[in-house]
């Protein structure tokens, strides 16, 4: 295509006033022409990898009024979202929009393969009509019933492998919206769906005095000045309540008269700061169905390396998880990780009683983690406990420091959410007492979401004098804007990378990020293995009416800083004089990270900091006398596939610059499915080991798995695992999110709802839709897709219940740049933006602190569509009389 125009994309942060930043360049052809672009602005929305629609959705039904007539297809491994309703009827109209109607859809039918023990589960969402029953049924094993929204339910395939029928049913009169899911572990609340929001504790603050004075005095002067002193977190540092004339008397919403207290306690002369007391939460936006044994992340951390030089996997080191807890069954701590559980854990829950709901309410020395009492449970603290330390027993998966000592430490209470008083607490707990030993020598932080607090600064201080290495997750927000605690000194903040080791599109960036990790990322299939990247770990779901340890896939910055903090603890394995200078001078000077420049140490970026994390390196640079005679494998997780690679050539080579000779033993037997060529030669410093896809001995669309094993001989025998990854792989062309609504609106919301300017609409082709808006040419009629030059925001979604609504939860959406962090778009005259680049999926991101405007607010109710044009091709249904 040629350009006849210098393309220029100019974007401005809707939170942030005067943020400018511009992007130019020119096509082929004549830059200087004055020839009229014909479009003002285009792009491409991709697909989040197993996304499938309802086929007779209400939009769908809208348009052609003819329900399926025989079982909708499916994949065996996909996210699908539906519509139902028992009868026809209508929503209200909505301002400057008639009344729309919804058909009737009594039930959905699916026909799927299954394998034993796969779990089939449905999520449920209200429409503006109001909530309804759902039932879920596969082959006529039925479920139970669920009769609120956002409620999940399962059915465990507990039969043989085969192929089997999933059917949806409305069971109450109003219309209702799903998310379908598979998993061969059941995930028991795989996907995060609904626009979540920070919050922080009505009626309390944190108050630091100016001049702090004994605890007595301190209490009377609080309680004379609008406080109510409730626990005094550290000398001259208090968390307090509002009176309630002050919180609740006011008339004002309870969130909002704490604000206003916390404002007026700001000025006074006797206060040095006061801020709300935030609730934090655990850093993972989004979750997703996964087979399990997918662990690319280790080969993508250079993992095998690191266990061959530090074979002890970090035994004698200790890791502080500060996060949920840990699940806790009958026999103990999730199996796979109970024997590294520390048994010194007096005084480890500091979840105050308003998080608190593991029936044991306040602080106690039972970090197990309860669930939530309210919607579904992802058991945060045990994933990231896995990834740092689970066994290496033959089950499930390994950690990255297998033999390390787990000490879970409770800061994080219902829905994943905490305080900073407890966090506060905590720190100082890990910390250690005063001229005593800490507790821990690394520090996991995979939460966040506040803002930056002096004291919590101070208790970091004091751990990293005492020894303690502190590991933060960098946050979800897709945004540069420092999140703490990963932005305080003293604290390893780390992004997260997809498996081709590219920023995540949710992580966090900015010149504060000090290291990245794998994290993964669901919409992109960076590994080529035919899935979405996600990091799959230890946890606990619902199987068969009942709580059971599993594991499942999650991503977010919350999944990459574990693997830092286990990488530190090799490090502190092999060399336990390590402290955070040593570790962050190895840093900065290119020994822990995969070189991404012609001449290390390579410079810090925003993206990756110092750089992606290599545990070979790391664990190298640790040792006092580096191993010469080890054998690597690059790429040290093989994935071919029908949509990727049929072939690799695996590089085996002798790791570090002092290389010996190593002699090739045995290769093991290849299955089926993989065909291995004889090595050219068995003694050397650098092997080649070309693999290949045997494509008919593969099921489509059924991700297989193996280990090959190579015993190689140096100063003494050892043998090298490279795990292979093969797929027939039909996803790609088959991803359907549904007919898609891409909207410019108006960034200033008027009633409740964004004003739309532009539309279009696109429907999938290959696994993507492409769309394109017009300049505005000032003529009449005006087509819904002519924009007139200004300011918008662009998003897209499905309008899968015909409300007139696209984005609310339950539908697909879109969001440029990053779905929950809008971005402005200017559109100027005579001047294209083309290259938009933007992600659909069901999921819905996290929220950081530092960026709550930028993300929908509670009560957040979709945009709205322009009213339907009588004389356009693309009318949506009127409610009939």
């Amino acid at each position: 295509m040629l350009f006849k125009a210098c393309t220029r994309t100019l974007i401005r942060g809707t939170a942030t006033a005067g943020l400018l930043l511009a992007l130019a360049g020119c096509g082929g052809g004549s830059g200087g022409s004055s020839d009229p672009v014909a479009v003002a602005l285009s792009g491409t929305i991709d697909i989040e990898t197993g996304t499938r629609v309802d086929a007779d959705n209400a939009d769908a039904l809208a348009l052609s009024n003819t329900r399926l007539g025989s079982p909708q297809s499916l994949p065996a491994e996909y996210i699908l979202a539906g519509y139902v309703s028992a009868s026809a009827g209508a929503y209200p109209a909505l301002p400057d929009f008639p009344a729309t109607g919804y058909p009737a859809d009594p039930d959905d039918t699916f026909s799927m393969r299954l394998r034993n023990g796969q779990t089939v589960e449905l999520q449920a969402f209200a429409t503006r009509a109001g909530a309804s029953a759902l039932r879920l049924t596969v082959d006529g094993v039925q479920s139970n019933v669920t009769t609120s929204t956002n409620s999940r339910i399962s059915v465990t395939n507990s039969g043989a492998d085969g192929s089997y029928t999933v059917r949806v049913e409305s069971e109450g009169p109003t219309p209702m919206l799903y998310v379908l899911s598979t998993a061969v572990n059941p995930t028991g609340n795989a996907v995060s769906l609904r626009w979540p929001e920070h919050e922080f504790v009505e009626g309390e603050a944190l108050v630091a005095l100016n001049n702090p004075v004994d605890q007595a005095t301190a209490q009377s002067m609080l309680s004379q000045n609008d406080m109510v002193p409730a626990q005094e977190l550290a000398p001259g540092l208090w968390r307090v309540k509002a009176p309630v004339s002050k919180a609740l008397g006011s008339g004002e919403p309870a969130a909002a008269a704490t604000l206003d207290w916390i404002r007026a306690l700001q000025k006074r002369p006797d206060i040095a700061s006061a801020t709300p007391n935030y609730q934090m939460q655990a850093m993972t936006p989004v979750d997703e169905p996964l087979y399990s044994a997918q662990q690319w992340h280790y080969g993508l951390l250079n993992a095998p390396t690191a266990w061959q030089l530090a074979p002890d996997g970090g035994e004698g080191v200790t890791v502080a998880v500060m996060d949920t807890g840990l699940y806790r069954g009958s026999g103990g701590w999730h199996s796979d990780i109970d024997a590294n559980v520390s048994t010194n854990l007096a005084g480890s829950d500091f979840v105050s009683e308003q998080f608190d709901n593991d029936g044991q309410p306040g602080r106690d020395s039972n970090p197990a983690d309860p669930g939530n009492s309210v919607g579904g449970s992802v058991y945060h603290g045990t994933h990231v406990a896995g990834t740092v330390a689970a066994l290496i027993n033959e089950e499930g998966g390994g950690g990255v420091a297998f033999n390390s000592t787990l000490l879970p430490v409770r800061v994080l209470g219902e829905g994943g959410a905490g305080s900073s008083a407890d966090l506060l607490a905590a720190l100082q707990w890990v910390g250690g007492p005063e001229g005593g030993q800490p507790r821990a020598n690394i520090a996991n932080l995979s939460l966040g979401g506040l803002p930056y607090i002096q004291s919590l600064q101070d208790a970091i201080n004091t751990g990293t004098e005492r020894g303690v290495i502190f590991v933060a997750a960098g946050g979800n927000a897709g945004t540069n804007a420092e999140s703490y605690p990963a932005a305080f000194d003293n604290v390893f903040a780390v992004s997260a990378v997809d498996g081709a080791g590219d920023l995540a599109s949710y992580s966090n960036f900015g010149n504060w990020i000090d290291v990245a990790a794998p994290g993964g990322d669901a919409s992109r299939d960076g590994n080529a293995d035919g899935r979405g990247d996600v990091v799959v770990s230890t946890s606990a779901s619902v199987i068969n009416g009942s709580l059971q340890e599993t594991y499942i896939g999650l991503q977010g910055t919350s999944m990459a800083a574990p693997h830092v903090s286990a990488v530190m603890a090799l490090m502190k394995n092999q060399n336990p004089a390590l402290d955070y200078g040593a570790i962050n001078a190895f840093l900065m000077a290119g020994e822990l990270t995969v070189a991404s420049c012609a001449s290390p140490p390579c410079p810090k970026t925003s993206e990756l900091g110092w750089g992606l994390l290599d545990a070979g390196k790391a664990t190298s640079a640790a040792l006092s006398a580096p191993i010469t005679d080890l054998l690597t494998a690059s790429p040290a997780i093989v994935s071919l596939s029908s949509e990727g690679s049929l072939s690799a050539t695996v590089v085996l080579e002798v790791y570090g610059d002092n290389a010996q000779a190593v002699t090739i033993d045995t290769i093991s037997e290849p299955p089926p499915w993989l065909n291995i060529e004889p090595l050219a030669q068995s003694e050397g410093t650098r092997f080649e080991l070309p693999m290949s896809l045997n494509l008919d001995a593969l099921e489509p669309g059924i991700s297989e798995r193996a280990s090959i094993e190579i015993t190689y001989r140096g100063g003494q025998t050892r043998t090298l695992e490279i795990p292979v990854v093969g797929q027939e792989v039909t996803d790609q062309q088959a991803r359907d999110a549904g007919r898609h609504f891409v909207l410019l609106v108006d960034p200033e919301p008027e009633g409740g709802f964004y004003t739309t300017v532009a539309q279009t609409n696109v429907v999938a082709e290959n696994g993507r839709y492409r769309f394109a808006f017009v300049p505005d040419d000032g003529q009449e009629p005006k087509q819904l897709n002519e924009v007139p030059p200004g300011n918008y925001i662009l998003v897209a979604g499905t309008d899968l219940d015909n409300d007139a609504l696209i984005c609310h939860a339950g539908e697909a959406c879109a969001e440029y740049p990053v779905a929950g962090l809008r971005e402005e778009i200017t559109v100027s005259a005579g001047e294209a933006i083309e290259g938009i680049r933007m992600t659909t999926s069901y999921s819905r991101p996290s929220i950081s602190a530092a960026s709550p405007d930028q993300l929908p607010r509670p009560g957040f109710r979709g945009y709205q569509l322009l009213s339907p044009n009588p004389d356009a091709d693309d009318v949506k249904a009127l409610a009939q009389p």
